[in-house]
C-alpha cells in the first residue's frame, strides 16, 4: 500500500490540496466510475492515516477491513479502487493547476478558441484584444512572456486564415518574429545550462550540438527585444570561453545591476547564480585571484539580503559552507561569524549534533588562527561525506599549524581512509584531489624550514596540481618554507 502511486502522491500534498481532493471526489460529475461509492472512503482513510500516523505503514488488509467490515479480503478489489482513486487525485491536481492565477492567460486563449469554434467571432475578437492589452502591460519580458506572445500571434494568424479574403499578411510576420524571439531565448537558455554543466561534469559535446555552440549568430532585434535575451546571450559568450578574465565577469555584474529592476524574480535568481558560478570558475583558473574572491563575497552579501540564496526558506549545506569559507578567505571575519551564527538554524539537512554548523564554526576559528579551539569543534564523524572530508583536512591543517606530534599519525590514517573507502562513497575525482592534498602535506611535513630550493620545488609541483584540495593553503605553506 505504501509503495502505491496513490499513497506516494497523497503524502506530498499540502493540507489545502488534500481538502480539495476530497471535495473533488465527493462531486459525482468528476467521480463517475462504477466504483465511486468506495473512492471517497478510501481517500479519507489514506489521508487520515498520513496526518495522524505518518510514520506507520498502511496495510491493505486493514484498509479493506475498514471499508468492507466482515468481508473476506480481496486484494484485486482494493487495487481497482486505488487505481480509480489515483485518477481522481490526479484530475483534481491538474484542474487546480489549470485554474491557478499563473494560467490566466492560457485560460483566456483556450476560451477564445472555444467561442470561435462555436461561431462567436465578435466574442472571440474581444477576448483576443483583451489578451493583447494584458501582454502590453507586462514590463518583465521573460521566456513565459514570449511563449504567450507567440501563442497569441499564432491564434490571430489562425483566425485570419479561416476568414482569408485575399487581403493582408494573415499576421504571419508577427507570428514569425514572436516565434524567433522565443526560439532564440530558449535555445540560449538551454545552451547555457549545458555549457555550465560541461565545465562541472566534463561532458563531451555531441556532434549535433557543437555547431549550435560554435555559432554566435542571434538576430540583433532578438537581443534588443528584452534584457532577458541580452543577459542570457552575454552569459553564453562567457561560458564559451576556455579562460575567463575578471573584467569580463565584472561587466556582466554591472549589466545585471543595470537591468535589475526590469527582470522578474525567477530570472534574477538564475542570472545571479550564473554570475556566482562564473566567479568561481574564474577563481578555479587563477586561485590567487583575490579580485574575484572579493566580488564573490560582495555577491553573497547582496544575494543573501535579496533572498536569492535560499530555497524554500533554507540554505543548502554546500552553499552555507561556500558563503562562510569565501568570507574567511577575504578575511571579513566579523561578517563570516555573523553569517554562521545568524543562519545556523536555516540549514537544510542539519542533524541534531549540528555537524554542519560546527564545522563552519571550526573553519572560522582556523581562519582567525585559533587552532586548538578549531580542533574542539570539528565533528569526529558525520553522515555527510563532503563534510567528513572537509573536517579531516581541517584537522590536519590545524595540527600542522600547531606543529603537533600527532600530525604524521593522523595523516597516515587519512591516507588509509582514502584508500579503503568504498567507491560508492567517494568519486574518483574526490579521491584524487584529497590524495594530492595528503601527498603535498607529507612533503611539507618532511621539509626543513629555511630551504629556498625545497620551497621552490614544492611550489612548482603545486602549480602543476591546482586541483588539489586546500591548494591555496598548501601554496602558502610551501612558500613559507623559505623562511627559517
Amino acid at each position: 500500500m505504501e509503495q502505491s502511486h496513490l499513497m506516494e502522491l497523497l503524502r506530498v500534498l499540502q493540507a489545502k490540496e488534500k481538502e480539495q481532493v476530497l471535495e473533488f471526489a465527493a462531486t459525482s460529475y468528476f467521480n463517475n466510475s462504477k466504483l465511486k461509492p468506495h473512492i471517497l472512503p478510501l481517500l479519507e482513510i489514506c489521508i487520515c492515516h498520513i496526518e495522524k500516523r505518518p510514520m506507520q505503514k498502511l496495510d491493505k488488509k486493514d484498509v479493506f477491513a475498514q471499508m468492507f467490515p466482515g468481508k473476506t479480503f480481496v486484494s484485486g478489489k482494493l487495487e481497482k479502487i486505488m487505481v480509480e482513486a489515483h485518477k481522481i487525485v490526479r484530475a483534481s491536481l491538474l484542474i487546480q493547476d489549470y485554474f491557478h492565477e499563473k494560467n490566466e492567460f492560457q485560460r483566456g486563449l483556450n476560451f477564445s478558441e472555444i467561442v470561435r469554434r462555436n461561431g462567436l467571432d465578435v466574442r472571440h475578437q474581444q477576448i483576443v484584444e483583451r489578451l493583447k492589452r494584458s501582454q502590453e502591460e507586462i514590463l518583465l519580458k521573460n521566456s513565459a512572456y514570449f511563449f504567450q506572445q507567440f501563442q497569441l500571434e499564432q491564434a490571430i494568424h489562425k483566425n485570419e486564415s479561416l476568414h482569408n479574403q485575399g487581403k493582408g499578411d494573415l499576421n504571419v510576420p508577427n507570428a514569425l518574429i514572436s516565434l524567433e524571439v522565443y526560439f532564440y531565448l530558449n535555445k540560449i537558455i538551454l545552451l547555457n545550462q549545458f555549457l555550465l554543466q560541461q565545465k562541472v561534469a566534463n561532458i563531451v559535446t555531441p556532434d549535433n550540438i557543437r555547431p549550435l555552440i560554435e555559432s554566435n549568430f542571434i538576430p540583433e532585434y532578438c537581443i534588443n527585444e528584452s534584457p532577458d535575451v541580452r543577459i542570457n546571450y552575454e552569459i553564453f559568450l562567457l561560458l564559451k570561453k576556455n579562460r575567463l578574465e575578471s573584467n569580463e565577469v565584472k561587466s556582466l555584474y554591472h549589466l545585471l545591476l543595470f537591468y535589475e529592476d526590469k527582470l522578474d524574480s525567477e530570472s534574477l535568481h538564475e542570472f545571479f547564480a550564473y554570475l556566482r558560478n562564473l566567479c568561481m570558475l574564474t577563481i578555479s583558473q587563477d586561485y590567487e585571484n583575490s579580485q574575484m574572491e572579493h566580488l564573490l563575497h560582495e555577491l553573497y552579501i547582496d544575494n543573501l539580503q535579496k533572498g536569492y540564496l535560499h530555497y524554500e526558506g533554507k540554505l543548502s549545506r554546500t552553499r552555507y559552507w561556500m558563503i562562510s569559507s569565501n568570507a574567511i578567505r577575504v578575511k571579513d571575519f566579523e561578517w563570516a561569524l555573523g553569517f554562521i551564527e545568524k543562519f545556523k538554524n536555516e540549514i537544510r539537512d542539519e542533524n541534531e549534533s549540528q555537524d554542519i554548523y560546527r564545522l563552519n564554526f571550526a573553519n572560522y576559528l582556523f581562519g582567525i588562527s585559533k587552532f586548538l579551539e578549531c580542533l574542539d569543534y570539528i565533528p569526529s564523524t558525520t553522515v555527510f561525506i563532503d563534510y567528513l572530508l572537509l573536517g579531516k583536512r581541517l584537522e590536519l591543517k590545524a595540527l600542522y599549524e600547531l606543529q603537533s606530534d600527532l600530525l604524521p599519525y593522523k595523516l597516515d590514517a587519512f591516507k588509509m581512509f582514502l584508500s579503503r573507502t568504498s567507491q560508492k562513497l567517494l568519486s574518483e575525482s574526490q579521491r584524487k584531489i584529497n590524495t594530492d592534498f595528503a601527498n603535498f602535506l607529507h612533503q611539507l611535513i618532511h621539509s626543513i624550514p629555511g630551504d629556498p630550493k625545497r620551497s621552490e620545488t614544492i611550489v612548482k609541483r603545486l602549480q602543476e596540481k591546482k586541483q588539489a584540495a586546500e591548494w591555496r593553503w598548501l601554496l602558502e605553506k610551501a612558500k613559507a618554507l623559505k623562511l627559517p
